[in-house]
């Protein structure tokens, strides 16, 4: 029955808006020990239909269930409108404000990376300024893609909607099992991923087998059919130009969402319990695309998460390491003297690291690489926003937002002696 929401769900929505039905379910699954709950409140507003949706739920991740919303409605932090733009000719993050406050913070810096000429300048300001438009269009246009493809998107391969497990590796499995036992140690665990094919470093970086080589194929075949499908796309983030949002195509829901919270966050929550708080609760997903004449690296920067999972989907390719450095957000460290470690790909294998360590991804010497990159979010942590390191100023958005909640205010009590 839950299964069945959760394909009929964007439908369902649709259907409610027309007719303006209210509707109240309760579903329980006594195996997963998941209670999801819908409440839809149809108010008449200006002579139309207006639907206000609830989810609550008791079990951590499963979140998406209607236009892949969560328990309580999403937030952004208000830097994403101004901070952490990246112009890709310079390799340079800037934040911007307005052009005066921009010329006086970067024209300098941008000059000192090859952006010496007037035109040079206008040309980087003039991507700053698309890249802003870009994100305060973002979230609505993320909503009305969803809704669309969810309408009218074909799927190649219906089968791979739904996670099974039979799509996994067998050594996977058997990590996870170890992660979910209730007297596993983080040592337990880096033995288990040793003796499962995987690699451990000294730098928090774990590789492991996760997908099988068919799913790895189908996955691939599919994001290259939903690339050909004729419809508006939003980017994956500002410094990937090739990608694709799964959380937009609508194939984190039945796929990813049991991926998380069946298998990786036992895994995050035993090699990172600093940074998974009381649950991984939300997460963003999207495949990114490397090729010589499109993307071929990606510079040095930090994700917005708190535990990243990159899984490599094919092996034909040369080039394209992953680099991390031993400087995150979190440590002072002299970058003069940080020490450096490369982590290659292999086909169906995933990286997983802290989001906050500082990584790169080298350039790609031949051939095409695609990886799906995961990244899982503890609101429980999200006190602080990654991007801008302050107290997050919430924007409250449609959809797509990054896992911030709301801190309840308090009232102090007063008592009289």
């Amino acid at each position: 029955m839950e299964h069945l929401l959760e394909c009929l769900a964007p439908i369902l929505f649709i259907w409610l808006s027309v007719i303006g039905v209210c509707i109240c379910i309760c579903v329980n699954n006594n195996v997963s020990k998941r209670k999801i709950v819908f409440k839809c409140n149809c108010i008449n507003l200006l002579g139309k239909n207006h639907i206000k949706i609830v989810v609550e739920h008791k079990f951590v991740v499963s979140s998406r269930y209607i236009i892949m919303s969560k328990v309580q409605p999403e937030y952004i932090c208000s830097c994403f409108f101004t901070q952490n733009i990246f112009i890709k000719k310079y390799k340079i993050h800037v934040k911007y404000i307005n052009d005066d406050q921009f010329e006086n913070e970067f024209r300098q810096v941008l000059r000192m990376k090859g952006c010496s000429t007037t035109n040079q300048y206008e040309e980087a300001l003039y991507e700053v300024h698309k890249e802003v438009s870009l994100r305060k269009s973002y979230h609505k246009k993320f909503l009305d893609n969803y809704l669309y493809i969810q309408r009218h998107y074909t799927k190649l391969y219906p089968d791979i909607w739904t996670l099974r497990q039979t799509f996994l590796d067998s050594r996977f499995l058997t990590i996870a099992a170890e992660a979910k036992k209730p007297t596993q140690t983080k040592e337990s665990l880096l033995s288990c991923i040793m003796h499962n094919g995987g690699d451990i470093t000294e730098c928090e970086v774990y590789k492991m087998p996760i997908f099988t080589t068919e799913l790895c194929l189908m996955l691939i075949n599919e994001i290259q059919n939903f690339n050909n499908f004729p419809c508006e796309k939003t980017r994956p983030n500002t410094m990937n130009k090739y990608g694709i949002s799964l959380d937009e195509m609508g194939l984190s829901q039945g796929l990813l969402i049991p991926l998380i919270a069946d298998y990786l966050q036992f895994i995050a929550k035993c090699l990172f319990p600093q940074w998974t708080g009381h649950a991984i609760d939300s997460f963003k997903a999207f495949v990114v695309k490397y090729e010589s004449d499109l993307d071929t690296e990606l510079s040095k920067h930090f994700d917005n998460a708190e535990v990243t999972m990159n899984i490599s989907l094919n092996s034909k390719f040369e080039g394209g390491d992953l680099q991390f450095y031993s400087s995150s957000l979190n440590r002072s460290v002299d970058i003069s003297h940080e020490s450096n470690l490369q982590m290659s790909h292999k086909e169906g294998y995933g990286v997983m690291h802290c989001g906050r360590q500082y990584h790169s991804a080298l350039p790609i010497i031949a051939g095409i690489r695609y990886n799906l990159i995961i990244w899982m979010r503890s609101s429980t942590v999200r006190n602080i926003c990654p991007m801008c390191n302050q107290t997050p100023d919430l924007v409250q958005v449609p959809i797509a937002g990054d896992g911030f909640i709301p801190i309840p205010k308090t009232r102090s009590q007063c008592h009289l002696l």
